[in-house]
């Protein structure tokens, strides 16, 4: 009885232990740890913001979206893995949603995106904050 039971457990863990493990530089194949994989190893992380480029008045917000790309049969994130911050000090603030309040003082200050699961992998966008025209009482 022994014996039988060490057969049927024996039978299924030597089916699951077989695989190729021949090196993948005969191959063409990626590598990791015992498991490979036939997918190309020409991923290029990428993150692109939108928008690019905006115009606001003191104090004004602005909603900031990323994009990025993931691996073929890389993980899923429930939120996208990206760090807000605004470079110049004193340049307004950013939540970690993206949404931007503009400094109530006028200038050109850069919104930044930092890919978490890539670092270096950052993309910039321009506000300039511009003070509200005033009606031009001459005109009728």
């Amino acid at each position: 009885m022994r014996i039988l039971l060490v057969l049927f457990l024996a039978i299924p863990m030597m089916a699951c232990a077989g695989g190729d493990l021949t090196p993948p530089e005969q191959t063409g194949r990626v590598s990791v740890g015992r498991l490979q994989s036939n997918h190309a190893s020409t991923f290029k992380p990428t993150l692109m913001l939108s928008p690019k480029a905006v115009t606001l008045s003191p104090g004004a917000t602005q909603s900031f979206s990323a994009q990025i790309n993931y691996e073929p049969d890389g993980p899923r994130f429930p939120r996208q893995p990206v760090t807000w911050t605004v470079v110049e000090a004193g340049g307004g603030g950013i939540s970690r949603a993206g949404l931007y309040t503009a400094p109530t003082v006028t200038g050109t200050y850069h919104v930044k995106a930092e890919r978490e699961d890539h670092p270096g992998i950052a993309a910039t966008a321009t506000v300039t904050v511009v003070a509200k025209a005033e009606p031009d009482s001459t005109k009728q």
